[in-house]
């Protein structure tokens, strides 16, 4: 139980720095910040969470934490080398043979999700059904779906309304 604890509060201190800098109380879209529900699904199980990505000029810096909290995948982007560096990936995913099916994915998804150019040879089939975004690699059989995050209203303050 200590040892997660650990875990839990060093990959929310590693996560916290990247995006707070330079945070303002603006929208979510705006100053290249976005928030989105993830799920990946492969033949024998799936990962699920949220996406935060931030982006500056040279970079885009991601993360992608599971329901529980725990990160699953820590990532930047080099715009000006369109290559994807996997910074932590969770023990559940950290194979070598996986982390480079999913350092290609996420090089692909970022630049769809982006709208840049991806001028590679690749095996994807991209479809959208309404605000959701299905990118499925057809050689590994792993589909990837990116989704606007709900975010659920304030709760309302004062006396409740009459009906």
């Amino acid at each position: 139980m200590k040892t997660f604890l650990l875990f839990l509060l060093s990959s929310f201190c590693a996560i916290c720095p990247i995006f707070s800098a330079g945070e303002t109380n603006s929208p979510d879209n705006i100053s290249g910040k976005r928030k989105m529900a993830f799920r990946i699904e492969m033949q024998k199980g799936y990962v699920s969470g949220i996406m935060i990505t931030g982006e500056s000029d040279e970079y885009i810096n991601g993360s992608m934490v599971n329901e529980f909290g725990i990160s699953a995948i820590d990532f930047t982007f080099s715009k000006k080398k369109g290559k994807v560096k996997l910074i932590n990936v969770g023990s559940f995913l950290n194979k070598w043979y996986i982390k480079q099916v999913l350092k290609n994915d996420i090089n692909f998804a970022l630049h769809i999700l982006y709208g840049t150019p991806y001028n590679k040879k690749h095996n994807y089939e991209v479809t959208r059904e309404g605000p959701n975004l299905i990118i499925f690699n057809t050689k590994r059989k792993i589909k990837y779906i990116f989704s606007p995050l709900q975010i659920c209203p304030p709760p309302q303050t004062g006396p409740p309304s009459q009906m």
